[in-house]
């Protein structure tokens, strides 16, 4: 009810951009399991990147599974199935030079203060070098991805209307 002399503000159109925030709403969900699952993508190219490599059966045990609503969260669940992955993980660096002994063969001075030939051989990724903890360095590595794409992820959200 209006009062004796006062000024009315009427807001004409409220409901097309009430409208328009809805269709945002229900952009929500979609938009931010498409941003994580393409995160959790470079956090397994990372971890690959960076895991121990003998035979290669390490690297390829580690996956990454598309983002997914989890209560009122969003998760991505990734890692390795083998416990060995965690061991490496996990494990302290073993310091000096050790021979390797497998299926009979003898490999002198194969590892190097706790890395293998193999794991010596790998290229550094985004300035970590392959080895313990690359779970964890591949996350810290994707750090300002993540950053980016928690921006782009609210960027498309304020401009979706569909």
């Amino acid at each position: 009810m209006a009062r004796k002399n006062a000024f009315n503000v009427e807001f004409i159109g409220v409901d097309k951009y009430i409208k328009d925030l809805k269709k945002m709403e229900r952009n929500v969900e979609p938009i931010l399991i498409e941003e994580y699952t393409k995160y959790g993508m470079l956090v397994e190219e990372g971890t690959k990147a960076l895991v121990h490599h003998d035979h290669g059966d390490l690297e390829d045990s580690i996956n990454f599974q598309k983002a997914q609503k989890s209560g009122t969260g969003v998760i991505v669940e990734g890692g390795s199935n083998s416990d060995y992955a965690l061991r490496r993980h996990e494990e302290p660096y073993r310091p000096g030079i050790h021979d390797k002994y497998e299926r009979g063969r003898h490999s002198p001075g194969y590892y190097i203060e706790g890395l293998g030939a193999g794991t010596r051989g790998k290229p550094m990724w985004r300035g970590y070098r392959p080895g313990r903890k690359y779970l964890e360095n591949a996350i810290k590595a994707t750090e300002p991805d993540y950053k980016k794409m928690n921006d782009k992820a609210i960027d498309r959200i304020l401009r979706s209307k569909s």
